[in-house]
């Protein structure tokens, strides 16, 4: 099927910096979507990183200003 990109803001995107955090890791959803496309060779490579960086870059996404 088609896939979908959610926004990153938070009016558009309600994951948690945990949940966000997840993804970047395992490329899994809250709701048990998972990555594709082009996506699964940046969620492979950010796997690589340590988990404090991951944790940074959701902090990072979180922080941004809502967007409608």
């Amino acid at each position: 099927g088609k896939g979908k990109i959610p926004g990153l803001t938070p009016a558009q995107l309600d994951w948690s910096a945990t949940d966000i955090a997840y993804y970047l890791e395992t490329g899994f959803t809250p709701d048990f979507d998972s990555a594709g496309g082009s996506m699964s060779s940046v969620v492979s490579n950010l796997a690589n990183l340590a988990p404090e960086d991951r944790a940074a870059i959701a902090a990072y996404i979180k922080a941004l200003p809502a967007v409608e």
